[in-house]
């Protein structure tokens, strides 16, 4: 009797999202946009962003891993960084196989 065996494998793929936005609400307007997927850097043209606000991107599928990092919104003469980033992350499952 000749059996075949199907390998079946799952590979993880991350997709990352940087949204830098006008305040530190989900739902605050989009300012600033770049995607990685597939490992490539992706950035929309300017106000063609995938999402018009981090909320948005959330319902979509995404999930934020980093909120901005409030202490730099201190003072704002003294802001050295975007202040207002998040970054979302969606991974995505991709199956195949062979006989």
């Amino acid at each position: 009797l000749l059996r075949q065996f199907i390998k079946v494998y799952h590979i993880v793929r991350q997709d990352l999202l940087y949204l830098q936005t006008v305040s530190s609400n989900l739902d605050a307007p989009v300012h600033g946009c770049t995607l990685i997927e597939d490992g490539e850097i992706v950035e929309p043209d300017v106000g063609r962003w995938p999402y018009n606000s981090v909320l948005d991107a959330i319902r979509d599928g995404w999930s934020v891993i980093q909120f901005p990092n409030l202490a730099l919104m201190t003072d704002e003469a003294r802001t050295y960084a975007l202040g207002c980033e998040f970054i979302l992350e969606r991974p995505r499952t991709e199956t195949g196989g062979r006989s």
